[in-house]
């Protein structure tokens, strides 16, 4: 059952992409149930493992589903399947309608080999799949040269990161005989510190290269050129957090570790707080939610990499639901202005949008951590485990971050539904689209909009209710252990935490206080009347006055294109110019040359006149007389 729910997203993608001109809108249709059908066998699978074949002893392939790889699983399908639905509706009319769903359905099916194989190569095969099924649906207008660069650069960083992954995995086959990561994970004992300390490292390159952390982050935004599906679906349930998952799927190699697991979390913390910061600078409400996914992702990350694993997870769980709502939340927006995705054209749309109003606060109040909502309880459990592992700097970080995160996440929502309207599409007429000078070139137009509402709405309505409910799970004490830390304590079993100083009710209490004062500045700056009666005059000189490190996003993509793409530019035109022509082909014609000029010389010697032989010899014979009476005979 676990080899039919991998295959099923595989069958989908095969279909739509052969026969994707004769179904044409039923493609959609066979994408969504493909996934679907997949999400009920994981369910009906639970747990288990199921071999495949083996190559030689010690190369066992098969599929392995337990605790972990069943959670990623059930969120993969089951949001997948949501949002499949979701674009049925976002995607009608496009011109590439089935190509669309059959790089959906291969995004799913790569995925799903990535966190069902119990190997590293099919973890390998599955990792790199997922970069190449990114690098189609981010470029998928193929005809923007912002998608293409944008998939480009996704591609190749992702190959960075590839690259220090294959790397651990050499390290680790070649020091263990085995492609089992069981068996890998029983003998780590085994090897030294420093090369434990290597394959952590080389693994983790590979995880911050997915996951977006600093400093293999700078594709993340750039994805937003993908339509706001293709955006939910790398954000929510599949690539970004494949990272986590690789970390804590790792956790025996980590355990043994401290100095990896002070890299990952010191690189969590960094991500998550830089991203937060970024995201107050943005105005793109497809930009805002991305910096937001990778200051979220940084905390899975933090937490993982601290030893929080049940934390990180849940954060993961949880983070799924109310980032997937945000993104179609946002892309019914986006649908119904034309395109539009700056929020300071947008503004009053609360009565106009109920739907994507609710989709909105709900998803806003989750992230901020607004207490009885998701994010809360998984946040909470991030931050109070990074100080439980004693890491004090990671604590504080981790507040600081949520009070960010709770001020810009309000802050789109305040510009984005109060005050008055302030774009070109008339406000009466929300829901007919119109084209605008930033449209893609084959994003839905007018005729989208004939698909029933209801595709695009039942998906954001469904997903309001875990976003409300799901954190619930978490919810338990010393005395009583959640559902969630039960169902995770075998999976997980590392040493027990120091006692800390702080009791948890007050880190609640006190971010809580951080997240209000996030909010309470927030309304101070768009929501009271005054800042509502001015708001174009106010957004446009904020526009204007944001500092330049944050608008270029720290220089990081200048940094790499000097460092990396102009170095390896420069390197190129030095080898091709210089190198190349003067030293190998140099090289190469100088064998040439001097073996024509000795043979040349070797055939003057070779007249064919018997006398020029002789005359030879007796040059030779008379060179042997002259050595030896000059040195003297040898004496026996």
């Amino acid at each position: 059952m676990i080899l039919v729910a991998l295959l099923l997203p595989l069958a989908g993608a095969a279909l739509c992409w052969a026969f994707g001109p004769r179904l044409r809108g039923a493609a959609g249709w066979l994408a969504t149930a493909a996934v679907g059908l997949s999400f009920i066998a994981i369910l009906v699978a639970g747990s288990g493992r199921e071999a495949l074949f083996t190559w030689m002893p010690g190369f066992d392939f098969g599929l392995s589903l337990d605790r972990l790889s069943l959670l990623w699983s059930v969120v993969i399908t089951g949001v997948g399947c949501l949002i499949h639905l979701y674009s049925i509706g976002y995607m009608h009319g496009d011109r590439g309608f089935a190509r669309f769903f059959a790089y959906m359905n291969f995004f799913i099916f790569a995925m799903l080999l990535l966190v069902l194989s119990d190997n590293w190569v099919g973890l390998l095969i599955g990792w790199g799949l997922v970069g190449l099924a990114s690098y189609f649906l981010i470029g998928y207008w193929f005809d923007r040269p912002s998608a293409v660069a944008a998939a480009r650069k996704a591609f190749v960083m992702n190959v960075v990161g590839d690259v220090g992954m294959m790397f651990a995995i050499f390290l680790l086959v070649a020091n263990l005989h085995t492609i089992r990561m069981s068996d890998a994970f029983a003998s780590a004992a085994s090897l030294s510190p420093a090369l434990l300390y290597a394959i952590c490292f080389g693994l983790f390159v590979g995880a911050a290269a997915k996951s977006a952390q600093v400093p293999l982050h700078t594709w993340l935004p750039d994805a937003m050129e993908g339509p706001t599906p293709v955006s939910a679906l790398i954000h929510a349930a599949t690539m970004v957090t494949a990272g986590v998952y690789l970390v804590a799927r790792c956790a025996p190699l980590w355990d043994q570790s401290a100095s990896a697991q002070m890299l990952v979390g010191t690189i969590g913390a960094l991500t998550a707080i830089s991203a937060a910061i970024l995201g107050a600078a943005q105005w793109d409400i497809k930009r805002i939610l991305a910096y937001s996914t990778m200051s979220q992702i940084g905390y899975m990350i933090m937490g993982v990499g601290v030893g929080a694993y049940a934390g990180g997870i849940a954060h993961f769980f949880t983070h799924a639901f109310f980032k997937a709502q945000l993104f179609l939340a946002s892309g019914i927006i986006i649908h119904a202005l034309g395109n539009e995705q700056d929020v300071r054209l947008m503004g009053g749309l609360r009565k106009r949008m109920p739907l994507a109003f609710w989709g909105i606060l709900t998803g806003v109040l989750a992230i901020s951590g607004i207490p009885g909502f998701s994010g809360f309880f998984s946040k909470d459990q991030i931050v109070a485990g990074a100080l439980a592992h004693g890491h004090p700097y990671m604590y504080a970080v981790g507040i600081v971050t949520a009070g960010i995160t709770a001020y810009y996440m309000f802050r789109l929502f305040f510009i984005t539904f109060l005050g008055e309207y302030r774009g070109n599409v008339d406000p009466a007429s929300v829901g007919i689209t119109r084209e605008t000078t930033n449209a893609a070139p084959h994003e839905p137009g007018d005729d989208a909009h004939h698909a029933p509402a209801w595709i695009m709405g039942l998906p954001v309505a469904l997903l309001i209710i875990p976003t409300v409910l799901a954190g619930w799970l978490l919810f338990g004490s010393d005395a009583s252990p959640s559902p969630w830390s039960r169902f995770f304590a075998p999976q997980f079993a590392g040493p027990a935490t120091a006692a800390v100083p702080i009791p948890d009710w007050l880190t609640t209490a006190i971010t809580f206080a951080v997240v209000l004062i996030g909010i309470g500045v927030a309304a101070l700056r768009y929501a009271t009347s005054a800042a509502r009666a001015d708001a174009v005059a106010r957004l446009r000189s904020e526009s204007l006055n944001m500092p330049k490190v944050l608008t270029h996003q720290y220089y990081m993509d200048a940094l790499i294109n000097f460092v990396f793409v102009r170095g390896a530019r420069l390197l190129g035109a030095v080898f091709g110019r210089i190198v190349d022509p003067f030293v190998i082909d140099g090289a190469v014609r100088e064998s040439a040359t001097s073996a024509q000029s000795l043979g040349t010389a070797v055939r003057a010697l070779q007249s064919g006149l018997l006398r020029a032989y002789a005359f030879v010899i007796a040059i030779g014979a008379g060179c042997f007389l002259v050595y030896y009476l000059v040195t003297g005979l040898p004496h026996r």
